[in-house]
């Protein structure tokens, strides 16, 4: 049941960050919270249920995005591959080393899609320092928001498992 509950929940926040948050914040810079969930449930459930989370929600961006199939769930594939391999023992130690993850994760991200955009010939591309910064340290702001709500859903399915 927590995994549905997380899909559902990856799934509406995917849609809302697409169509009502750029409506409702005039910033071009919004923080990605569909990144930061996959970023946390990846760092709490591992690497393969978190690249099974990236494949779907990947596909689910490219068609909001308008994107070519695959370029939005390879750019977070790195976002599962750097939080897995954190995996738990790192979020014993405080909320300081998610943070600076999910900075590394985000500009990871970045990077790839603005790489796999390129090739793709998708617009024009240019990378500004200034405003990847700047959606990094959005996420970042988010960590200490959705790490709870990530962790509460952890705990249920080991609850349900025992």
């Amino acid at each position: 049941m927590a995994r549905f509950v997380f899909g559902l929940l990856v799934v509406i926040v995917a849609f809302a960050q697409a169509t009502i948050l750029p409506a409702l914040v005039p910033m071009d810079v919004l923080p990605d919270v569909t990144l930061v969930l996959l970023l946390l449930w990846s760092a709490l459930r591992g690497v393969p249920e978190g690249a099974l989370w990236v494949f779907g929600v990947g596909l689910l961006l490219d068609l909001l995005a308008l994107d070519r199939l695959g370029t939005n769930g390879l750019a977070l594939l790195v976002v599962a591959l750097m939080a897995g391999l954190a995996r738990r023992r790192f979020f014993h130690s405080g909320l300081v080393f998610p943070i600076v993850l999910a900075i590394a994760a985000t500009i990871g991200h970045a990077l790839v899609l603005l790489l796999l955009r390129g090739i793709a010939n998708v617009g024009p591309i240019g990378i500004n320092p200034g405003v990847i910064l700047l959606h990094a340290l959005l996420n970042a702001l988010l960590v200490p928001l959705l790490y709870p709500v990530a962790a509460r859903m952890d705990r249920w399915l080991l609850e349900a498992k025992a």
